[in-house]
């Protein structure tokens, strides 16, 4: 059965292979006089084209171009071939002066600046402690005089004093400061354990 089969399908195949290879030959001679009938037809035309290629030829002379080839190439050949390009900039002595005194006054201008701030600050700051004692003297008399006094007797220790009761009383300031936040969290835990029993 399969022998049979098999004989069939090269049978197939060379019947295939006979019809391909007719068209082939048909296909051959029909291109051959495709090309014959072509030529035949534009045979004037590439004959006009020919002749015209022909005449521009004759034109231009040969040996004229030669020569402008020839110079061309003398031209080139007497270019440099690496051409030097300065890549570095230096400065001048005018511009190491200029820059040398816009980074002096950059810097002046930015210590002035500076220096004025901080004096401003500390202006604001001793204004503030004036104003403070003028208070003192103003509205308690004998407290600005005994002040006076003790700063005339002994200024380093009155000073020494006066900074040791100033840091007191920061201290003391933090530690109230720390006992209201204190306060005021167990105020809201409180509350909060009122809330969560109430919900209960």
């Amino acid at each position: 059965m399969e022998q049979t089969e098999l004989e069939e399908k090269v049978m197939m195949m060379e019947e295939l292979i006979q019809g391909f290879l007719s068209r082939m030959t048909v296909i051959e001679s029909g291109t051959a006089e495709l090309l014959v009938t072509f030529l035949q037809q534009y045979k004037a035309t590439l004959e006009t084209i020919a002749s015209r290629i022909e005449t521009a030829n004759k034109r231009y002379d040969d040996r004229k171009i030669a020569r402008q080839i020839d110079e061309l190439k003398v031209i080139v050949s007497h270019l440099p071939k690496v051409i030097p390009v300065k890549t570095s900039h230096h400065f001048g002595a005018w511009s190491k002066g200029l820059i040398a005194a816009i980074v002096i006054c950059f810097a002046l201008t930015s210590g002035s600046v500076g220096t004025a701030l901080y004096f401003y600050h500390q202006n604001a700051r001793l204004g503030a402690e004036a104003d403070n004692f003028w208070f003192v003297r103003a509205l308690y008399p004998n407290v600005s005089k005994t002040i006076e006094d003790k700063m005339a007797q002994d200024p380093a220790l009155f000073l020494q004093k006066a900074q040791k009761a100033l840091e007191k009383q920061q201290a003391l300031a933090i530690a109230e400061a720390e006992a209201t936040q204190a306060e005021k969290e167990q105020k809201t835990a409180q509350e909060r354990l009122k809330k969560v029993k109430a919900a209960k």
